[in-house]
């Protein structure tokens, strides 16, 4: 019997629905049957600052948390001399993000089915693990991270980049991204964040703020058809096709209006860290205009 290839898996998985099903599809199901890109936030200038700050070794193997369709854990094993391993919940997500770093020829990356709170690795098994906004997703945060710590080796780094609100949204927008995306959403903060991920013995080495910028309906509307021109769904009927296609964009639109109350931050947390000193002159960063 041979092998399905990926075009298969996508294609079945489609075939599988009825409209009125994708209709009410949540967001990571969207993404997994239409091989949305869902790069963490700031995209891949997140990914090589992260690669930056912490200062993964040569050689030495790096994990992401919900790598869906293979974004940054490509990003990252572009950039590395070190193997990549992406975990990731769904099969139709995971057959994407292989075919994507074959198609690359980026051989130091592979991908694992699996759930972030409960991982199929043996204690302090990377020496970077990375985590971008994947942690809301879960539904225990906690148990998360103690699953995230539990597979980083002494003194390794765990690098998050969650999403959190800087204003209060609208109950009613808030309501709607938590339809959206199937799991709760309260309002959390940046400190929320940092308490979750924060550990004894771990010390919070970095933690650098972003907000979002506003985006017109044209670039929405342009987006949307980018990730909707793949092969896979032109097999696809103009029905199904249409459905997703109001579904992404209808989350686009969403999340752009809720994104206007947000921010994220790149945090690093480094295990066992041999100066975890506290400062009492604490800097900041000076931004000159010059001419």
């Amino acid at each position: 019997m041979s092998t399905p290839t990926l075009t298969d898996l996508a294609t079945k998985a489609i075939d599988d629905l009825s409209v009125a099903e994708i209709n009410e599809l949540d967001f990571s199901r969207v993404v997994a049957l239409t091989n949305e890109p869902n790069m963490c936030s700031g995209g891949g200038a997140t990914v090589r600052r992260v690669l930056q700050l912490a200062g993964p070794l040569r050689g030495r193997p790096v994990l992401e948390v919900g790598s869906n369709t293979g974004f940054t854990s490509i990003e990252m094993a572009s950039w590395l001399d070190s193997p990549v391993t992406g975990l990731d919940v769904n099969p139709v997500s995971n057959a994407f993000a292989e075919a994507k770093a074959k198609a690359a020829g980026i051989d130091n990356v592979n991908f694992v089915l699996g759930d972030g709170q409960g991982m199929p690795f043996e204690d302090d098994s990377f020496d970077l693990v990375f985590a971008s906004n994947v942690t809301s997703f879960m539904t225990d945060h906690r148990r998360a991270c103690d699953e995230y710590y539990r597979v980083l080796s002494p003194r390794g780094v765990l690098a998050a980049v969650p999403i959190y609100y800087r204003s209060t949204p609208p109950e009613s927008l808030r309501k709607a991204v938590e339809a959206a995306i199937g799991v709760p959403l309260p309002i959390t903060s940046e400190q929320y964040w940092i308490d979750i991920f924060s550990r004894e013995g771990v010390s919070l080495i970095e933690a650098e703020p972003y907000e979002y910028v506003r985006q017109t309906p044209e670039r929405i509307n342009a987006y949307v058809e980018t990730v909707m021109d793949q092969s896979h769904l032109a097999r696809q009927s103009a029905e199904k096709v249409a459905a997703l296609r109001s579904r992404l964009a209808h989350f686009y639109d969403i999340f752009d209006e809720n994104l206007s109350y947000a921010g994220y931050s790149i945090l690093l947390f480094r295990s066992g860290h041999p100066n975890p000193e506290p400062i009492l002159h604490t800097t900041r960063r000076v931004h000159e205009n010059r001419a």
